[in-house]
C-alpha cells in the first residue's frame, strides 16, 4: 500500500515538472510566432563552474545557424549574447557578467548610458550625467548604438540611483527582467 501511494506521489510530481516544462515551452512558441524576429529555441544545459563569469551552455550550436555574436532572449527580455559555439553547442555570455557593456537608454526620457554586469542580481547604468532624467522604476531598453543588440530589447528596470565616486557623474542599479539564475530555454536571434 505505502509502494503506491509512493508510486502516485512520484507521478504527481513528474506531471507538475511537465506542466510547468509545457507552460514555459508554450510561451515560448507563442512569442517565436509573433517576433518578427528569426529565432531559434535552445535549452540551457550548463551553467559557469566559476564565480568571475555568468554564462550558461545551451544545446544548439553551428549545426543550428548559431554564431558568437548572435544575440539571446526570452519572452521578457535580454539574457546576453553567443561567445563561442561548436557544432551541437553554444556558450551564452550573460548580461551580469562584468564584461557585457550594452549601449542602451531609459525608455521614458532617452537618457544615454551603458549597463554591465556585476555578477550580481543586478546590473548597474554608468556614464549618466549629473542632471541625467532618470527615477526609480524607469525601464531601460538597448539603444540603437549598441553593436550588436537589436534596438528596444527589455533589460530591466532602475531599482535605484547613485552618484559615482568621482562626483561627477550617476549611475543607476537595474533589476533584469529576465531571472538569469533560473534559465532553461532561450531563444537566439538570427540575423
Amino acid at each position: 500500500m505505502q509502494s503506491d501511494v509512493d508510486l502516485l506521489r512520484w507521478r504527481l510530481f513528474d506531471l507538475r515538472e511537465l506542466s510547468q516544462e509545457n507552460d514555459r515551452l508554450k510561451d515560448l512558441l507563442n512569442f517565436k510566432q509573433k517576433s518578427p524576429l528569426r529565432l531559434v529555441a535552445a535549452r540551457v544545459i550548463g551553467r559557469s563552474a566559476d564565480s568571475w563569469s555568468s554564462s550558461v551552455i545551451i544545446d544548439k550550436g553551428r549545426y543550428s545557424g548559431i554564431k558568437p555574436g548572435m544575440v539571446v532572449i526570452t519572452s521578457w527580455g535580454l539574457v546576453g549574447s553567443i561567445v563561442e559555439s561548436t557544432q551541437d553547442a553554444s556558450k551564452v555570455l550573460l548580461i551580469n557578467d562584468p564584461n557585457q557593456g550594452i549601449s542602451s537608454i531609459v525608455q521614458r526620457s532617452r537618457q544615454e548610458g551603458l549597463v554591465s554586469g556585476t555578477l550580481g542580481t543586478n546590473l548597474i547604468m554608468r556614464y549618466l550625467p549629473d542632471d541625467a532624467q532618470i527615477v526609480i522604476g524607469d525601464v531601460i531598453v538597448t539603444s540603437e548604438l549598441s553593436r550588436i543588440y537589436p534596438k528596444g530589447l527589455l533589460i530591466g528596470r532602475v531599482v535605484n540611483i547613485g552618484r559615482e565616486f568621482s562626483g561627477l557623474n550617476r549611475y543607476a542599479l537595474v533589476k533584469p527582467v529576465v531571472d538569469l539564475a533560473n534559465l532553461e530555454e532561450v531563444l537566439v536571434v538570427l540575423p
